[in-house]
């Protein structure tokens, strides 16, 4: 298609879908995933597609709700990315730039991105000026907190799904106990495999740090958000005392 391609809408629609392994992490249980599914629709009929995770179903209705605004704010426009985000930000810029309404924005992107894609033919990674080439991916649907064994029943299925790397959910309230796990998962899997660790932000920094020291020894690849994740100071406390990369 070499003509303008305009947008007609973004149908934002709301699902919850059960999850087959149910992840347990140090914030809590997740056994369903609220997702807001996006489609971008194009007078030239070609349609961008994306997906957001609402963490709580609550959050499902006014997600929608924004999605949906936003749709009808952008209805007519050309299909330029970059212009939709400037006049969605300008827009809502009284909002902040956190929270539903960014998250909202960053649906209506990603489908836009993939509608301008699929208009042009292209893989986004062309569209984009790079090439589509094989990227290294590790599984991130398990490995919540969880006694050793199952944990180490859990990655070989994981694992087995063609994958050389698994993200462990740590932060229980016994220390040893994610040290127990860890070691028992390193030792069921080998040194080939790629291991890291999740907090889900549950810790403060002292207990970061102290926690972070006793896995600094076990190989991971990454301590991945121990703290608030906006806790940039914080971070850097983090950083600067263990060996181990934090995320």
């Amino acid at each position: 298609m070499t003509e303008t391609v305009r947008i007609k809408r973004f149908n934002a629609r709301p699902v919850i879908v059960p999850m087959n392994l149910p992840l347990q992490t140090s914030t809590g249980a997740v056994a369903r995933a609220p997702l807001v599914l996006i489609d971008c629709e194009t007078d030239q009929g070609a349609r961008g597609h994306a997906y957001l995770f609402s963490i709580t179903p609550s959050a499902l209705k006014p997600l929608t709700a924004m999605v949906t605004e936003m749709s009808e704010l952008l209805a007519g426009d050309e299909l330029l990315p970059f212009e939709i985000e400037r006049k969605l930000t300008q827009r809502f810029t009284l909002l902040g730039l956190a929270g539903l309404q960014r998250l909202a924005q960053s649906g209506i992107d990603m489908a836009a991105w993939d509608a301008l894609a699929r208009s042009k033919g292209l893989p986004l990674a062309r569209l984009l000026g790079g090439a589509p080439k094989p990227v290294k991916a590790y599984n991130s649907k398990g490995l919540g907190i969880m006694p050793a064994g199952a944990a180490v029943e859990e990655a070989h299925r994981l694992l087995a799904e063609g994958f050389h790397a698994a993200k462990i959910r740590v932060g229980r309230p016994d220390a040893r106990e994610d040290l127990a796990v860890v070691r028992a998962v390193r030792k069921a899997v080998g040194d080939q495999v790629t291991l890291m660790c999740d907090y889900n932000q549950a810790l403060t920094v002292t207990e970061a740090i102290r926690r972070g020291e006793m896995l600094d020894d076990e190989g991971l690849s990454w301590i991945e958000e121990p703290i608030r994740h906006d806790d940039y100071e914080g971070c850097a406390r983090i950083a600067d005392a263990l060996r181990t990369r934090e995320f």
